[in-house]
């Protein structure tokens, strides 16, 4: 793909994947909202099982919320890796896996916990008027539900997934000046955060960070995008202590003459001699 094929193409799909970049935030922090004025994390287990029951129809609403947004994170790490790969060969073509695997497991995962979660406090809420110890009841149906036990295991591709792919992409923008250092390095930073700082505040942040991204795609940034954009090709930052470099040679106008001077021409003996008469004869008078 030339450079002109290149700039049409991204040209084309700016508007979406910026959109959908933009709408990460809102719709995660949406199902962020819900679930919290839903149920009270603060209360017994058993307490929150029984709201969960009365409010099973906004929980599946919120993990739907926050499933969507978890897929919308393919389109700008989806765009912005194209645009890496178009402008350097050390893009690795294989890696565009990960820019699906690890959205589409923390879509998959949030469904599914919301269904689990749901009929465990469906369930627990009918058996547990019979009578008996709650508690035990509680456990029975956590371990006796498969849904739930699937939702666990796919935490930890989902979280590799995902790690892989801000760090990977984020560098390779970074490297092809698609991204400043200062924001190339804050998307890999994110992205490794998700391994060390719970899940919930770690995708809020890349939320917000994917959302800047789509506003640098839209090109409604304060100071502009940086220029490799513009120029359909790498433009590497330069290292820190060093001066960009210059792609274009200053031009001296005018010829070699005019710094060096004309050349000697050979001088007439006779005209020497003729001269050192005159000035002898002036001195006399």
């Amino acid at each position: 793909m030339n450079r002109k094929q290149l700039l049409e193409r991204e040209s084309r799909w700016a508007r979406p994947a910026g959109f959908g970049a933009v709408a990460v935030a809102p719709l995660y922090i949406g199902s962020l909202f819900l679930v919290t004025s839903t149920v009270s994390f603060g209360g017994l287990p058993t307490e929150q099982l029984r709201v969960a029951d009365e409010s099973s129809g906004v929980l599946i609403l919120a993990s739907a919320m926050s499933a969507v947004a978890a897929l919308l994170l393919s389109i700008p790490l989806l765009y912005l890796f194209k645009a890496a790969q178009g402008r350097s060969e050390r893009v690795n073509t294989a890696m565009i896996g990960f820019v699906f695997i690890g959205p589409a497991l923390l879509a998959l995962r949030s469904v599914l916990s919301a269904i689990s979660q749901s009929q465990i406090a469906s369930d627990f809420v009918a058996q547990s008027t019979v009578g008996g110890d709650i508690y035990t009841l509680l456990d029975d149906l956590a371990e006796g539900s498969t849904l739930a036990e699937v939702a666990g295991s796919l935490f930890f591709p989902a979280v590799l997934g995902l790690v892989v792919a801000m760090i990977y992409v984020s560098l390779q923008a970074m490297r092809a000046g698609l991204l400043t250092r200062f924001f190339g390095t804050l998307g890999m930073a994110l992205g490794g955060a998700l391994v060390v700082i719970t899940p919930q505040i770690s995708l809020l942040a890349i939320s917000i960070w994917v959302g800047w991204l789509g506003f640098i795609f839209l090109d409604r940034v304060p100071n502009g995008r940086p220029p490799a954009w513009a120029a359909g090709e790498a433009i590497p930052w330069p290292r820190p202590g060093e001066e960009p470099a210059e792609t274009t040679p200053t031009v001296v106008e005018g010829d070699a003459t005019e710094v060096f001077g004309e050349p000697d021409q050979p001088a007439d003996h006779s005209v020497r001699r003729e001269r050192a008469r005159k000035r002898k004869r002036k001195r006399r008078q």
